[in-house]
């Protein structure tokens, strides 16, 4: 169950990403470089990653961002369960070249880290913060909008 809420939330979020008009929305186009740069300069902070550590981790974040974008665009040929299924096999693969490249105690600061920043999202969805998906159809809080 918390598997497929947490791959359900990263699923929602990728399509609000993709459904973004063109330099609308997250304060201009998505650039999956950017987002590669920020992410490896977050686990450098995070785990304390030394200059070889950071080269490779962020080679993995480019190719597993890579094979997550080509998911999401090839998302309508699959149904809804081969789609998370994907999804947790990418996320495992990742973490366990992640495990080859890092020590055991980031390692495990990763996973929690990770763990953490997904009970944040959950948290938000829940509270209708801004990572809330919008909802089409009925109108929210009684027709109140």
């Amino acid at each position: 169950m918390k598997k497929i809420l947490l791959f359900t939330l990263v699923l929602l979020a990728a399509i609000a990403i993709k459904a973004q008009p063109p330099g609308g929305g997250m304060g201009g186009q998505f650039d999956p470089e950017e987002m590669v740069k920020r992410q490896t300069e977050q686990m450098t902070n995070d785990l304390g990653l030394n200059a070889e550590q950071t080269k490779k981790v962020e080679a993995l974040n480019k190719k597993y961002s890579d094979k997550m974008r080509e998911m999401f665009q090839n998302a309508g040929e699959a149904d809804r369960s081969q789609f998370f299924e994907k999804m947790q096999t990418i996320r495992e693969e990742k973490n366990k070249e992640l495990k080859g490249v890092l020590t055991d105690e980031q390692y495990k600061k990763h996973i929690e880290l990770e763990e953490q920043r997904m009970q944040q999202r959950r948290d938000r969805a829940q509270q209708g913060g801004p990572n809330q998906p919008v909802r089409r159809g009925a109108p929210r809080g009684g027709g109140n909008q």
